[in-house]
């Protein structure tokens, strides 16, 4: 036994020990205690947001781009409530976090006698929302069950795990035992196993690969690439995949599920290898597209298997295990011949690009400004608005692992807080956030959470006066009628300038290129406000995704 700690001392041993440095998080009177052995302890960057929706985000998309685990620390009660928003997404996004919440004294906890930030069912909150919940009762357990929700946050598939600890808990002087965990069972499977997949594969003439956030959060864009060029297969990536493969790469097809020309090509192949893939029903325009027989299924999570759409070989694993299996296997066997439709492969990779950049009109020069001047490996970050949704998630080219940060969940107003989780997460390089006016608002505060920081991201803020995407709808299907999309705008400039941030209004494409140059060269806090009116509407415009116009309307 070692001497006596508090509690909230024994969360920092247990952060340190697998090598968390950074917090995030909001300061209350139901967790100074963790904030006080944070100061006393020194070594962590404790980062203050503003909003603990905010927080969460940023812990999330600091996980999603250093393959660290996300810490975020919140109050009980209202803290709690704001952070859950946030917390679906994390476990929409799939990487690892662990969510610390303070609770009432111990004593209170669930009798609703109305103690200060008292919540009706906290508990039961957390534990719907997060992959698991934890609450201590004793606060002798406490070391044991941050050990716990630590490997489970981490453990394939990753995702959002809570604690609740009372305030009464944290400060407690307790021994801490000596924890002996049995380690990481491996998830490579023998070669007997994986036999009669790699028949199949071998068999393959028309091979599709869909690489999915499962993929990027097993470190193995090596083995995928690999495997692609093994076998001159064709690639499919899901929006948090993005970058699994260099998009340069003409197999690479990318980002495009959802369009006719790509479903009936998967509908055409005779193999489809997915790996870490959900298959969300707004990726797969609500699983209307056809897979071949053939589905050979790679994922951490057994639930995945048969899930969206069926396999005829289901391998439980970790994906980089996994895959430099196959093929080492693969390459034991006898040289396969150059696939015949490589180059139909490639006419599609164009194809599909030419037919987003048909649609843009004036935007053409805004999406040519980015892609010349942002940096190869720069970590890009889209918000819920027309162009993230419309030609940013599919035109601006990514070529690393881990430079993608979506809202995978759908919510907007999280580009902002992702960016600068993103940014702490990866100091060196640049963050280029895309976000609407609509959206920017719902987490404007914390602007000042990121000249706090430091942060240099550039935000390319598309400000169109409104909800655009939902105005569209409502264009499209309501005869015109619009109701709450129509905003207030005010000067995003000064208020941008306010909170510190260098601030330009651009109305061309012209003033936009000359601008964004300058943003990504300055290292700096900059927010380009884009007058999307000015500029005019895109050539086609987007009207929602697919079969939307069957709900939204008396039926």
């Amino acid at each position: 036994m070692t001497n006596k700690i508090t509690v909230a001392d024994a969360l920092l041993k247990e952060l340190e020990r697998i090598g968390v440095d950074t917090v995030f998080g909001i300061i209350s009177i139901h967790n100074i205690p963790f904030y006080d052995a944070l100061e006393r302890h020194g070594g962590f960057h404790v980062v203050t947001a503003r909003h603990e929706g905010a927080a969460v985000n940023m812990a999330d998309a600091y996980s999603r781009v250093s393959g660290k685990l996300g810490v975020a620390l919140t109050s009980t009660g209202t803290g709690a409530g704001t952070a859950a928003g946030a917390i679906i997404e994390s476990w929409n996004g799939g990487a690892p976090l662990l969510h610390i919440t303070g609770n009432v004294v111990s004593a209170f906890v669930d009798t609703g006698r109305g103690y200060i930030h008292d919540c009706k069912d906290q508990f039961g909150m957390l534990k719907s929302i997060s992959k698991k919940a934890h609450r201590v009762h004793r606060a002798e357990q406490a070391p044991a069950i941050f050990r716990l929700a630590i490997a489970e946050a981490m453990a394939a598939p990753p995702g959002p795990v809570s604690i609740e600890v009372p305030i009464d808990f944290q400060a407690s002087l307790i021994d801490v035992p000596s924890i002996v965990a049995p380690s990481a069972v491996s998830q490579g499977r023998s070669d007997a196993e994986l036999a009669p997949a790699v028949e199949r594969i071998l068999a393959a003439a028309r091979p599709v690969i869909w690489a999915g956030s499962g993929a990027m959060f097993s470190d193995s864009s090596a083995e995928v690439t690999a495997l692609m060029e093994l076998l001159d297969a064709a690639v499919i990536t899901s929006q948090s995949g993005r970058g699994i493969v260099p998009e340069t790469d003409s197999r690479c097809i990318g980002h495009f599920a959802t369009f006719p020309a790509l479903k009936n090509f998967v509908e055409k192949a005779d193999l489809l290898i997915s790996i870490g893939v959900r298959f969300r029903g707004n990726e797969t325009s609500n699983w209307s597209l056809k897979p071949p027989a053939e589905h050979i299924g790679i994922d951490a999570d057994p639930a995945a298997i048969n899930r969206n759409f069926p396999h005829s070989i289901g391998i439980v694993g970790d994906a980089k295990a996994v895959l430099s299996s196959l093929t080492r296997l693969i390459q034991a066997k006898a040289s396969r011949p150059k696939l015949d439709y490589r180059e139909e492969v490639s006419m599609l990779h164009r194809a599909l690009r030419k037919e987003v950049r048909d649609t843009m009109g004036p935007w053409e020069g805004v999406l040519d400004a980015i892609q010349e001047f942002m940096p190869d490996d720069a970590i890009l970050v889209r918000d819920v608005t027309v162009p993230a949704t419309t030609w940013g998630s599919r035109l601006i080219v990514r070529r690393h692992p881990r430079t993608t940060l979506h809202a995978s969940g759908g919510g907007i107003g999280q580009g902002l807080p992702m960016a600068i989780g993103a940014q702490i997460g990866a100091p060196s390089k640049t963050v280029v956030a895309l976000c609407g006016d609509g959206g920017l608002l719902v987490n404007v505060g914390e602007l000042a959470a990121a000249l706090q920081e430091n942060t240099p991201i550039v935000i390319v803020l598309f400000d169109d006066g409104g909800y655009g995407v939902l105005r569209n709808i409502q264009n499209a299907h309501f005869e015109g009628r619009t109701i709450g999309v129509d905003l207030y705008r005010p000067d995003f400039v000064a208020l941008a300038r306010a909170f510190g941030f260098n601030s330009e209004r651009v109305a061309s494409a012209q003033d936009f290129r000359r601008t964004f140059s300058a943003a990504v060269k300055a290292r700096a806090p900059w927010m380009i406000v884009v007058d999307s009116n000015s500029i005019g509407p895109m050539k086609k415009i987007f009207a929602g995704p697919d079969g939307g116009a069957a709900l939204y309307k008396p039926h």
